[in-house]
C-alpha cells in the first residue's frame, strides 16, 4: 500500500515539474534573452539593441557598431516593419518581425514587436465597464488611472466607470507608454 502512495506522489511530482519545465521554457522564449547569441564584446560587431518595442507609426534607429564597411538592411515581415538603407526601422502595424543588417557574410538581427492598444478613446456610462487591450505581441502591461475615482481599472485592463467625468488610461508596456481617455458619463 505505502508503494502505491510513494507511487502516486513521485509521478505527481514529476507531472509538477514537467509543467513548471514548459511555463519557464515558454517565458524564455519571449524573452531577449533566447534570441541572444551570446555576450556582445566590447570591440566586436554588433547591433546598438536586439529587441526593440514600438508603439504603431513610431521610428527607431539601428546602429552596426565596430564596422568600416557596407551594411544593408531588410526586414523579414515588411508589413509590420519596414527599414530603410540606413537602418531606420518604421512601425507599420501589430505583430512582430527581424531586421536583418547584412555585412559581409555576416547577418546582426533585431527582433521588433510592434504594439497598439485597440480603443484611444472610450465613453461609458456609471457602473459599465471595458477591457482594454494591447493589440501585438505583450505579454506584461501596467494599467494605471489618473482619476480613479471617475473610472478604475484593474491589472487586467478591465475599466470600471464609477462617477462622471474624464480620466486617461495609461498602459506601459517595457517602457512604451499608450494612452486611452474615457469619458464617463
Amino acid at each position: 500500500m505505502n508503494i502505491i502512495k510513494n507511487n502516486n506522489k513521485s509521478l505527481k511530482g514529476i507531472i509538477i515539474l514537467i509543467i513548471v519545465l514548459v511555463v519557464v521554457f515558454s517565458l524564455y522564449r519571449n524573452s531577449g534573452l533566447f534570441y541572444r547569441n551570446g555576450i556582445i564584446l566590447p570591440f566586436s560587431l554588433h547591433l546598438n539593441k536586439q529587441e526593440v518595442y514600438l508603439v504603431k507609426g513610431e521610428e527607431f534607429r539601428l546602429i552596426v557598431y565596430r564596422i568600416n564597411k557596407r551594411v544593408s538592411f531588410h526586414s523579414t515581415n515588411f508589413r509590420v516593419a519596414g527599414v530603410n538603407f540606413n537602418g531606420r526601422v518604421f512601425a507599420y502595424q501589430t505583430g512582430k518581425t527581424f531586421i536583418v543588417a547584412k555585412v559581409g557574410n555576416k547577418e546582426l538581427k533585431c527582433r521588433v514587436k510592434v504594439i497598439d492598444l485597440n480603443k484611444e478613446q472610450l465613453n461609458l456610462h456609471v457602473g459599465e465597464s471595458y477591457r482594454l487591450g494591447i493589440k501585438g505581441p505583450a505579454f506584461f502591461a501596467k494599467y494605471k488611472s489618473s482619476n480613479p475615482s471617475v473610472a478604475s481599472v484593474n491589472i487586467f485592463g478591465k475599466v470600471k466607470a464609477k462617477s462622471t467625468g474624464i480620466t486617461t488610461i495609461t498602459v506601459n508596456v517595457k517602457g512604451k507608454i499608450l494612452r486611452c481617455s474615457v469619458t464617463v458619463r
